[in-house]
């Protein structure tokens, strides 16, 4: 089976990427695809979460084990596929790439299919606008920048959380927004 996930940011009005992968994949395929499109620092540390209908952090899905605890049930994106725990469209997950500044994507399910043998997995399908900058430590990284001092921009990181409680993604219905042309 094929799921094809549509990201969308609170940050960046007009942001959108469609990522095809193979239910055999894990989650850490995905984390190296959403990067790999975006130009990011890939060795950043992230987490996938899946959410209820109203957005709220349900399971989540780490890049590495941080637990001292052996019995811990910590789910890490290289040991998760995706047929263990996506299983119906609308299905809702956050995409948390700044966890230190609780920055995330909103991810939807919006196709599930039969895959095709010839295509390779995770595939890259829609893009629409440009990302949010990759913020971490003191630099700020965007498509085609090298690094530069947060201080040079005057930007603030805040930790607030507040997109968690109300995206602001109540009017958009993700089945709306046309793909682009293969």
């Amino acid at each position: 089976m094929i799921y094809k996930f549509r990201l969308l940011s609170n940050e960046v009005e007009d942001f959108i990427r469609d990522f095809e992968v193979h239910s055999d994949q894990t989650f850490y395929d995905l984390h190296l695809a959403i990067q790999k499109n975006l130009h990011w620092d890939h060795s950043q540390i992230a987490s996938f979460f899946f959410c209820n209908d109203n957005w709220e952090k349900e399971l989540e899905i780490t890049l590495f084990d941080l637990s001292d605890e052996p019995a811990n049930q910590t789910l890490v994106m290289d040991g998760t596929k995706f047929s263990d725990h996506i299983k119906e469209l609308k299905q809702k997950l956050l995409y948390v790439f700044d966890v230190f500044n609780e920055r995330a994507f909103f991810i939807e399910v919006v196709e599930i299919r039969q895959g095709s043998p010839d295509k390779t997995y995770p595939s890259f399908t829609n893009s629409l606008g440009s990302p949010p900058v990759q913020i971490y430590m003191d630099h700020i990284f965007s498509v085609g920048d090298t690094s530069q001092e947060m201080g040079d921009l005057g930007f603030e990181i805040s930790g607030d959380d507040s997109f968690i409680d109300n995206p602001g993604f109540d009017d958009i219905i993700f089945d709306d927004i046309e793909p682009d042309e293969e």
